[in-house]
């Protein structure tokens, strides 16, 4: 007669038989696993828990991600970083930022004349860039864009003052005050768009030739942006 020890391990080992035959997989994946640890190779490891009858506990290798592409095309080893790979080509810089502006005026009083003159402004607040001729009274573009002017004329008391604004002797728009009965002022603006070398000024007309200084006539301008390339 068998003693309860003895019953015991026959029944250990029926379920162990069973137990290969039922997760064959299972047994092979340990077994893999193992090879793997006795290969010395670093991995993780994820333990999975079947509900039901019995707890079955399935553990799943994990080995690291392979590291970025290294130099010549080269991958690193699992789990392993490569080598530095060849970096890109640099992108365009920035296009240098163009500065043109100009605020010029009249301090002293002009006019009058009798034939449509140039007007030249003997005080120059603002000259960004160069742009402003004081000799002259003339700006001119350095660069292709578009560009935006402002004009104040201010007419002497019970007087007309009036001026074209012309670009390369073309006119573009008039600019008419009359201090009559009181003192009055008048103001345009434009935008143009200019190619370099193209000058923009101011032309004191003969008809209203009684111009304001003392700072009340202003001309500026500067650029809005440049043209594409």
């Amino acid at each position: 007669m068998m003693v309860k020890s003895d019953i015991c391990i026959l029944i250990l080992v029926l379920l162990t038989v069973v137990e290969s035959k039922r997760y064959p997989r299972r047994n092979r994946n340990k077994e893999k696993d193992e090879a793997q640890r006795d290969e010395g190779e670093p991995h993780c490891e994820l333990e999975v828990a079947c509900r039901g009858e019995k707890n079955i506990p399935i553990t799943l290798p994990i080995r690291g991600a392979k590291g970025p592409q290294g130099k010549n095309g080269q991958k690193g080893e699992a789990g392993e970083p490569g080598s530095p790979g060849i970096p890109g080509r640099e992108g365009r810089s920035a296009p240098p930022v163009l500065r043109v502006a100009f605020f010029v005026g009249l301090q002293k009083n002009q006019g009058p004349v009798t034939e449509n003159t140039d007007l030249v402004f003997d005080r120059v607040i603002t000259n960004v860039g160069k742009v402003f001729n004081q000799d002259t009274g003339r700006f001119t573009a350095t660069h292709n864009g578009t560009y935006q002017f402002n004009v104040v004329v201010a007419a002497q008391g019970r007087q007309r003052a009036a001026v074209n604004l012309v670009r390369n002797g073309e006119m573009v728009a008039t600019i008419w005050a009359e201090s009559i009965p009181y003192w009055a002022s008048a103001s345009n603006s434009a935008i143009l768009e200019l190619k370099g070398g193209d000058q923009v000024w101011l032309v004191l007309l003969s008809r209203a030739p009684y111009i304001h200084g003392y700072m009340y006539s202003t001309f500026s301008g500067h650029l809005l942006f440049p043209a594409k390339e």
